[in-house]
């Protein structure tokens, strides 16, 4: 499948219909239009695909000097806290591109979503974003108290870019040896270098996630000269014994698919608990187009339903 154009048999058919659509959006390429035309045009894509959230408590808070975030709250939160790292290539996206899915992070976990605004590429390039990753979830296993959640259930979750982010964090987080999340929320996430795996070459001239705007991403956000495999850019190549228990979800229509399936493998082997699921006529970016697609919403509700149980119980409900 690796015509231009084609479009892959296993990819369900309301996500196919929309095709047209997203490559209207994304074209040119996102190195061809510039970079305010890149988040603008992907901020008009997840107001349409995130419209109709539930409506939640959101504040906005202060988590460190320049470094802020949004808090979303239900009214049956049961002491979960959520640490929320959006997608975008480390240079697109935003909190408030996001707020749609936190929202429904926040109401179907009963969990309070903290999303955070971390430093985007190229204005600010690896490892700016690590660092406010890092200090985000720092911030809130100190103040979970505060938040109206349990210092003990922390969880940290994030979306392709904001899924290596996650990652990151759990691995910087064990080795400082210190209050460390209780679980981790992969969503198709962004773990390894490189491109020759076999969904790369499948997948890469879809417009959910084009091989040119990875391509481009990696260029924004990793200054040149920095070795790729540094754990705090491709995580697979970190120390993976000793993590948080994981829920790493692929997109079965998506160039990341094998190398986060290798990632959940890995986790496992090095002594981890670990889920992975797998949702074969996915493409990526499925739960950024739920209001798009009632297919994509229902594998969001698959995902988050995994996810309440990966997180961890109340004490006081044992």
């Amino acid at each position: 499948m690796d015509v231009a154009g084609a479009v892959p048999p296993q990819l369900h058919p309301e996500l196919a219909a929309l095709l047209p659509q997203l490559r209207e959006l994304t074209t040119p390429p996102a190195r061809e239009v510039g970079l305010d035309r890149a988040r603008s045009r992907f901020s008009e894509l997840l107001a349409a695909g995130l419209a109709g959230g539930p409506v939640v408590d959101a504040t906005d808070v202060s988590l460190a000097e320049g470094l802020t975030g949004r808090v979303h709250r239900t009214g049956d939160a049961r002491g979960v806290t959520v640490v929320f790292l959006h997608g975008g290539g480390w240079t697109v996206g935003s909190v408030a591109d996001y707020d749609g899915l936190a929202r429904r992070l926040a109401d179907r976990l009963s969990a309070v979503v903290l999303s955070v605004e971390y430093r985007r590429a190229p204005e600010h390039p690896f490892p700016a974003a690590v660092e406010d990753a890092v200090a985000a979830t720092r911030w809130a296993l100190a103040h979970a108290d505060a938040l109206g959640g349990d210092p003990a259930r922390v969880a940290v979750a994030g979306d392709s870019g904001g899924g290596n982010l996650a990652a990151v964090v759990c691995q910087q987080l064990r080795d400082a040896r210190g209050p460390q999340p209780a679980a981790q929320l992969l969503l198709y996430p962004n773990v390894a270098r490189g491109g020759d795996q076999p969904s790369v070459r499948e997948f890469g001239h879809l417009p959910f996630l084009s091989l040119s705007d990875m391509g481009w991403y990696t260029r924004n956000y990793v200054p040149k000269g920095t070795d790729l495999g540094d754990p705090r850019i491709s995580p697979a190549e970190g120390e993976l014994a000793g993590l948080p228990p994981a829920l790493v979800v692929t997109a079965g229509v998506d160039p990341l698919h094998d190398s986060g399936r290798d990632y959940a493998e890995a986790l496992g082997a090095a002594g981890g608990q670990v889920e992975w699921l797998d949702l074969p006529d996915m493409p990526h970016g499925f739960a950024h187009l739920v209001a798009l697609s009632p297919a994509a919403a229902a594998a969001l509700d698959r995902v988050l339903a995994r996810a309440a149980v990966l997180l961890p119980a109340d004490p006081a409900r044992d």
